[in-house]
């Protein structure tokens, strides 16, 4: 008898499968054929994609001119990207992670997930500023959303590189001194936790560097519908050249940064007499005052709100003198907004932009905005700007899920993303499904429906929205529903 036929004979079909002992039982494991995802959360995210139509757009305007007939469509380089980074992806390897998921082609109309190395050759073979270009013009649909009126936020961050990567320089660098890096500037919408602005900057830079050319573009590509009210920044922004761009024509917006506490700050803030300022001296409660100053170099004087706190009493004997100092903390802002505000007022409309750096704690320890890096500038670049353009989108999509506040990726994807599910598939009936139970069940039906009655009463591109309020009070605009 030929040896596989008595393999065959000993050891039926399926006995070959593997059983285990567990504590609830004997469990049996065998393979299956059936189109598994780990996934299932993608479906609603497939069909809000679909309505807006932003990557079908962006794949029919790519600036590359794509001749040989073997070559990956742009919408599937595009889709295997975006995907990557929003299922927490961090370097452009991990698209390998859904080269193997068989549902991912099937619902996002794709003929297959790319090579990381496809996406890399395409993004270098775009020039960074045209590429620029393309991906603000295709996300103005998403600004749409957002209120009249906007504050931004502007901040930058440090982003240390190993290895030979193009752009990457030494300059100042906290988490790893002498490390060479890039310093990308940004900003956010006050509120929505949205970020319209972004600029590739090598290591060297400062955060006021090329600030102006970038609040250019943040004002041409948010289009006029979106007004900039106000313009907010810390220690970075305070200098005359940034301030001198607010006050150059009447429509710009206006500026409140702070300013850091050098010694002809510190001596105008001690100059400040004891009757201007206001509040009680209380231990831990703040006190301002309003004031003017005009530092060297500047050409006028402006509008500052020095502030201080009480933190305690510093005793004769330890500050080798014959009386006691009253120890502070101290701060200081500068703008131009009108005497109307207060300066109670200018000090919460500062001190509410803290939201601002968990936004980008969420962008670099969340969405990989660290990682996605080559060698080429221009890949690096463009990666950034789509990763964005991916976390802009799910903070809108989320909403639909939960209304009610902001959910950060690292929760988010483990509730509304990662569901096991299979896809079954009858002629052209696609049904995917899933295993949900209880309160997460409930939610995600709510969500499901709500992001399915704005599909279906709303034309694609956010033409219809509605303002709603945000936790802590700001104003949002959320499709309705």
């Amino acid at each position: 008898m030929d040896t596989a036929e008595s393999l065959l004979d000993i050891h039926p079909a399926g006995e070959g499968d593997f059983w285990f002992p567990t504590a609830g039982g004997r469990v049996r494991m065998s393979v299956t054929d059936d189109a598994l995802t780990p996934f299932g959360g993608l479906v609603p995210w497939a069909a809000y994609i679909k309505h807006l139509g932003i990557i079908d757009a962006l794949a029919k305007d790519a600036p590359v001119n794509r001749t040989s007939p073997n070559a990956a469509p742009v919408y599937d380089i595009i889709q295997s990207f975006m995907l990557t980074a929003l299922t927490d992806g961090r370097r452009f390897s991990h698209v390998e992670r859904l080269r193997e998921d068989p549902t991912i082609p099937q619902i996002f109309g794709m003929e297959s997930v790319v090579s990381d190395d496809t996406v890399r050759r395409f993004f270098k073979s775009i020039d960074p500023a045209v590429g620029a270009e393309w991906v603000a013009r295709h996300a103005r649909p998403m600004w749409r959303a957002l209120p009249e009126q906007i504050i931004l936020d502007w901040d930058s961050t440090v982003q240390p590189k190993y290895g030979h990567q193009e752009g990457a320089e030494i300059g100042y660098n906290p988490i790893k001194p002498g490390r060479r890096s890039f310093h990308p500037l940004l900003a956010v919408v006050s509120g929505t936790r949205l970020c319209p602005a972004y600029r590739f900057r090598s290591g060297d830079t400062v955060t006021s560097t090329q600030w102006e050319q970038t609040m250019e573009d943040a004002r041409r590509w948010l289009g006029d519908q979106q007004r900039v009210w106000l313009n907010r920044g810390d220690l970075g922004l305070g200098h005359d050249a940034v301030m001198r761009w607010h006050e150059q024509e009447r429509d710009r917006p206006y500026y409140l940064f702070k300013l850091k506490l050098t010694s002809n700050v510190r001596t105008a803030l001690h100059q400040v007499p004891e009757s201007h300022w206001q509040g009680p001296a209380n231990m831990g409660a703040w006190q301002v005052a309003d004031g003017s100053l005009q530092l060297h170099g500047w050409k006028q004087a402006r509008r500052v709100v020095f502030a201080r706190c009480l933190q305690g009493q510093v005793p004769a004997g330890s500050n080798r003198e014959f009386w006691e100092h009253n120890k502070h903390e101290f701060a200081v802002y500068i703008t131009n907004l009108p005497e109307r505000y207060n300066p109670w007022q200018i000090q919460q409309l500062y001190r509410e932009r803290a939201d601002t750096e968990n936004v980008f704690d969420e962008l670099k320890n969340q969405w990989g905005f660290s990682g996605f890096c080559a060698q080429s500038r221009a890949t690096t670049e463009l990666a950034a700007r789509l990763l964005l353009m991916v976390y802009n989108l799910w903070v809108l999509f989320v909403r639909f899920i939960e209304p009610r506040k902001h959910t950060e990726a690292k929760r988010g994807r483990r509730w509304f993303l990662v569901i096991a599910a299979r896809l079954v598939q009858s002629g052209r009936q696609k049904e995917l499904q899933v295993s949900i139970s209880g309160g997460w069940a409930r939610q995600l039906r709510d969500g499901y429906i709500r992001l399915h009655e704005w599909i279906r009463s709303t034309a694609p591109q956010f033409n219809n929205i509605m303002p709603v309020s945000t936790p802590g009070g700001a104003d949002f605009a959320m499709p309705t529903a």
